[in-house]
């Protein structure tokens, strides 16, 4: 858990869009969980297709996945 929130932290400026990042106080020791804020399920998409067009995003894919294994998963929440 502490590789990937350092990751986090050292690829946040690439990301391109502010997030929090989240870890357990009471749970499993194996979690971590960014929040980003988009305005709406395109600029999301949007978002995330530049990031993923990027070069430098290979590199961080690569070693996000080393330390996940299956590199996780995407929840879409709305705020009611």
């Amino acid at each position: 858990m502490e590789k990937m929130v350092a990751l986090l932290v050292a690829n946040r400026e690439q990301i391109g869009t502010p997030y929090r990042i989240y870890v357990p106080s009471i749970d499993t020791f194996d979690k971590v969980s960014i929040e980003v804020e988009f305005e709406s399920l395109e600029e999301y998409e949007k978002g995330w297709a530049e990031w993923f067009a990027r070069p430098e995003t290979a590199a961080f894919v690569e070693k996000w996945s080393d330390l996940t294994g299956s590199g996780g998963h995407n929840e879409i929440w709305t705020l009611a």
